[in-house]
């Protein structure tokens, strides 16, 4: 079996998580990349795990050298460094998969397979709150990245509008943010003034509805007319799921842009949200 080395910058809660699970692949060579430390050589791939605010600057060095790039959500917090990194990837060839995990949560998969069963898309009101504010970008670089990777699956397009409204300064704590998908609409409420923590997706379609909540133990309730039932999915980690999908797109030579593509349509969705809160305000 032939071992990819992967690198690893960023050594916090989320750093070590990534840690945790890459040593458990077989086919992995974890390769930990101290702050400031020179590139190592013969790297297969590099997992970006640091604050959102310096993404783009630890990340475009590997991207221009055509290294496979795996970088936390979300993949920067501008436009103009989004562009930038997807702009040095097309150039260079280089792999950049963007850690939007949701997309690989076993109940979020289940709730795709099941999506015909509701019907059109009618709205989706998403929920996420904690106590556990940033000093390095708002509430809505937080949060939206999860809300918005997964109503772009679950839509199959991009929206035409977007309002915000946001409470806190200099750096947003509490935001409603509200995207038009045609006859769809997405809102979400974020907050880092929550007691408890609060991880919820509620789907409503013309014929039934799906609730998806992420701090259950039973995550997900289907409502077709009244009968109500709780599909079973898959019990692996989202993040092994994900960290996987990296390594075999990196074996396999993967070309995909489509993680690529999607991260910087959500920063650039993040950014209009943030210019409609301070029209708002």
């Amino acid at each position: 079996m032939e071992r990819r080395s992967i690198g690893l910058i960023g050594h916090g809660r989320w750093g070590t998580n990534i840690a945790k699970t890459l040593q458990t692949f077989e086919d992995v060579n974890l390769v930990i990349i101290e702050k400031g430390a020179p590139m190592p050589d013969h790297l297969d791939g590099v997992c970006i795990a640091t604050p959102s605010a310096t993404h783009a600057e630890i990340a475009l060095p590997f991207i221009e050298k055509g290294i496979a790039t795996f970088i936390e959500k979300p993949m920067t917090t501008s436009v103009a460094d989004a562009e930038r990194l997807r702009d040095a990837a097309l150039k260079s060839g280089a792999l950049v998969h963007v850690g939007h995990i949701r997309l690989y949560n076993p109940a979020f998969l289940k709730i795709v397979e099941i999506l015909p069963m509701l019907g059109e898309i009618k709205s989706i009101l998403c929920e996420g709150m904690n106590n556990n504010p940033r000093t390095d970008s708002s509430v809505l670089w937080d949060w939206l990245p999860h809300d918005l990777s997964m109503a772009l699956t679950l839509f199959g397009k991009e929206p035409e509008s977007v309002q915000a409204w946001t409470v806190g300064e200099p750096l947003a704590t509490l935001a409603i943010t509200k995207y038009q998908f045609g006859a769809g609409t997405l809102m979400s409420v974020m907050s880092w003034q929550s007691p408890t923590k609060r991880k919820m997706m509620t789907i409503v379609g013309e014929k039934g509805s799906i609730l998806f909540d992420d701090t259950a133990e039973r995550k997900l309730t289907l409502k077709i007319g009244e009968e109500i039932s709780y599909p079973d999915y898959s019990k692996e980690m989202p993040l092994t799921l994900e960290l996987r999908a990296f390594v075999d797109a990196i074996t396999q030579k993967s070309k995909s842009t489509k993680s690529l593509d999607t991260g910087v349509a959500i920063v650039k969705l993040i950014a209009r949200a943030e210019a409609s809160s301070k029209k708002e305000s």
